[in-house]
């Protein structure tokens, strides 16, 4: 018996968390320009993808148990499986990602906002693990990257950990610090480490007064949550990555030297080669330019 044509639309995202939620902005221009088919998810990481009124099923990359005999064989379907690490616009860092993403599979671009939704009870248990305190909570994100990049340190997006040691150091005493990290990634003192599944880890956003992320998956949660948060970037650019409602902080020191022998088409590598580093200071930031922009957090 032939089974029923339908219309589908693949989506294939690679890459990291923060990549993942980045394209849940991509995923409502594909629905507004294809309202018709039914889309489908395929990423690395599926947490960003839950309850997304636009999506029809999510997989996990790797998860394909009769994918093709579903959803290829005999259907109408629409494949787009593109890198936009690799389009023009976005190495030429003419547009933010999620527009350079939206040229590149021929769909209007309506916006960089993502959606990352929550349900009740996800908020209510996020809220029975945290067990919330008199103290309100900060959160911070210190370090990004994968378990597998060469050092612990990017220079090219951490936050230095000495200023990240500073900022936990001058606001412990009024804030409750829920430190952001893998267990591979450097510690911070004074900080409890938020480890939880990541669904629940989304849900604990909302119960956050300040937020101080570097250029990683935080910052882009925040933005879905409509949480203004304050954002250190080093080598990445805010208008790239980044949300104008969000309190963006940018290193604008000048270059003392420039080591690119190993690179393609960037300028530098995003896990931080420290060969390349181009300054001569750890200290990239100045602590009381943060401090003014957290406190000032809506």
């Amino acid at each position: 018996m032939n089974k029923k044509r339908e219309k589908y639309l693949i989506f294939h995202v690679e890459g990291g968390m923060g990549k993942s939620v980045l394209s849940t902005a991509v995923i409502r221009a594909l629905k507004k320009g294809y309202p018709d088919r039914k889309i489908i998810i395929v990423t690395a990481w599926d947490a960003p993808i839950f309850y997304n009124p636009a999506v029809y099923r999510f997989y996990t990359i790797n998860q394909f148990q009769y994918f093709y005999d579903t959803y290829i064989k005999d259907q109408d379907v629409k494949i787009f499986r593109h890198e936009v690490y690799h389009h023009e616009s976005h190495i030429l860092e003419q547009k933010h990602i999620t527009e350079s993403w939206c040229d590149m599979i021929g769909v209007k671009y309506d916006g960089y906002k993502p959606e990352i939704y929550l349900n009740p009870r996800e908020l209510e248990i996020a809220k029975d693990k945290i067990k919330p305190t008199n103290k309100p909570i900060m959160l911070i994100q210190s370090h990004g990257g994968s378990a597998q990049q060469y050092s612990k340190k990017s220079w090219f997006r951490d936050m230095p950990i000495e200023l990240a040691q500073q900022l936990v150091n001058h606001y412990k005493s009024k804030y409750r610090i829920l430190h952001i990290r893998t267990n591979d990634q450097l510690p911070l003192q004074g900080v409890e480490q938020l480890t939880l599944p990541l669904r629940e880890l989304y849900a604990v956003f909302p119960l956050s007064s300040k937020r101080i992320f570097i250029d990683s998956f935080a910052s882009h949660i925040a933005a879905a949550l409509d949480l203004q948060s304050t954002v250190l970037w080093v080598g990445n650019k805010p208008k790239i990555y980044g949300y104008k409602e969000h309190i963006n902080i940018t290193c604008d020191l000048e270059y003392k030297r420039e080591f690119t022998k190993f690179n393609y088409l960037e300028k530098h590598r995003i896990d931080g080669q420290i060969q390349e580093f181009p300054y001569d200071t750890i200290n990239m930031f100045d602590i009381n330019e943060i401090i003014k922009a957290v406190d000032s957090q809506k």
